[in-house]
């Protein structure tokens, strides 16, 4: 039998579009059998399937042997976490909404089943992306800060481009969109590998990306008005369009100027650590 670790970034590629063949099944249909309306059957459908995707990504990791650490809280990692956390608070976009929203007037369960969708989904892309990928590259790549760097941008490389699915999935986005997407996680999931790599521990992360999801994902709880009229903005002149995207540049730029500089701060310890897994 071929052995899962060897051949790491097609291995990976199978896994990621298995995991997008196993979304397409419709269990939201049970719950809307039910009626439990459309948001909460999506969501409790994205949520179950993300918790059946992670038992297995775990079986993988452990029937393979990838070295993975699951928690490893030093007060010493505080000032990775920290960099991490300043580009969450600044740039997640949510923390205005968060401040101005009223949770009162949010339908009954929907918050419940938000909460419930945004962690699973973001310890599903922790385990899969710096669990399995990150840590099948590991395995194969040489145990060196080289190696380390060329783990860490293929994983992030192939988080970014699994967002070339909203293409398809997403509706009223255009490719410039999606490629903005694509770019922007990316450069956070070489952040979060990086991060990853010098913290030793999934959970923290799998926590911090859950916080970043929830911030950024609120709006989606305003259910409460229905806009169904168009409403024309003034189309923005070519130089304002093209400050408008060195500017997005820039700032999705910053997680990947961070995780690169991590990168660079890894010593003979971190190589030791991650060779005795």
């Amino acid at each position: 039998m071929i052995k899962l670790n060897s051949l790491p970034i097609i291995y990976s590629s199978i896994l990621l579009l298995g995991i997008i063949l196993i979304f397409q099944i419709p269990i939201n249909d049970f719950f809307l059998n039910f009626n439990c309306g459309t948001y909460i059957s999506k969501s409790l459908d994205k949520g179950i399937t993300s918790c059946v995707v992670v038992t297995f990504v775990l079986y993988l990791i452990h029937k393979e042997s990838l070295p993975i650490y699951y928690f490893n809280f030093n007060l010493k990692d505080l000032k990775y976490y920290s960099l991490l956390l300043l580009y969450i608070v600044i740039f997640s976009g949510g923390f205005s909404d968060f401040s101005n929203f009223n949770f009162s007037e949010i339908n009954n369960g929907f918050l419940e089943v938000y909460l419930f969708k945004i962690m699973t989904a973001s310890f599903l892309e922790e385990f899969v992306f710096r669990g399995f990928i990150l840590g099948i590259m590991i395995y194969n790549f040489p145990k060196s800060k080289r190696g380390f760097l060329k783990s860490v941008l293929i994983s992030g490389v192939l988080f970014g481009c699994m967002h070339l699915i909203n293409l398809w999935t997403v509706e009223d986005l255009t490719l410039k969109d999606v490629l903005n997407q694509v770019y922007a996680t990316a450069s956070f999931g070489i952040m979060y590998g990086a991060t990853y790599l010098k913290t030793k521990s999934i959970l923290v992360l799998g926590f911090l990306h859950f916080v970043s999801n929830f911030f950024s994902s609120l709006g989606e709880l305003n259910t409460s008005e229905i806009i169904d009229q168009v409403i024309s903005t003034p189309t923005d002149s070519l130089i304002i369009s093209i400050i408008n995207e060195i500017l997005r540049i820039i700032i999705f730029g910053i997680p990947l100027i961070i995780g690169l500089y991590l990168i660079s701060t890894i010593n003979q310890s971190d190589i030791k650590a991650w060779n005795n897994k």
